[in-house]
């Protein structure tokens, strides 16, 4: 096996060097993001990645819903890498891009990401900060906020939230 390939949930092997559309597979997203945590596991209880994704999807406009959904979708390949460490690591940053790209080209996204998306990340990154972490530092970041709470919810039942979402998205 090629020293730079992955096996994901359903078995495939995927070149993280040479990731194609044809690779990318929605059960191994799902899967795999409702088991990585955001904010590298810092959190008062376990949170999601595709939780998440489900709370950013849903704050988007119907336009772009599905970029919402599957934003960090790259996550699934490559794990969830704190943005301060992303800013160290400019190569990591191209590795997310051409992931990111394979991720947008497969479900037929327009490529770049809408800016829509990266705002309603940023509102569900600053709802999240508050319930979630057992400080609430101010990280400098402005962002309109979110109306009403967080309920977390388990692995499996965020697995099931994305996957109803991608359905509702698809129909």
């Amino acid at each position: 096996m090629n020293p730079t390939t992955i096996q994901t949930y359903t078995g495939a092997l995927v070149d993280l060097d040479d990731i194609t559309p044809d690779d990318i597979r929605l059960p191994d997203i799902v899967h795999s993001l409702a088991l990585v945590n955001r904010f590298t596991g810092h959190t008062t209880v376990p949170y999601s990645v595709a939780q998440h994704s489900v709370v950013v999807s849903r704050l988007c406009s119907q336009e772009h819903a599905m970029w919402g959904l599957l934003h960090d979708a790259s996550e699934a390949y490559l794990g969830d890498v704190a943005t301060p460490l992303k800013r160290m690591l400019p190569a990591y940053r191209l590795i997310e891009d051409r992931v990111q790209r394979a991720i947008a080209k497969r479900f037929g996204l327009s490529w770049p990401m809408p800016d829509e998306v990266h705002i309603q990340d940023k509102r569900a990154l600053m709802l999240e900060k508050q319930v979630l972490l057992s400080v609430d530092h101010d990280w400098g970041i402005v962002a309109r906020p979110v109306p009403g709470g967080l309920v977390v919810v388990g692995w499996k039942e965020a697995k099931q939230m994305f996957e109803e979402r991608y359905k509702e998205l698809t129909r």
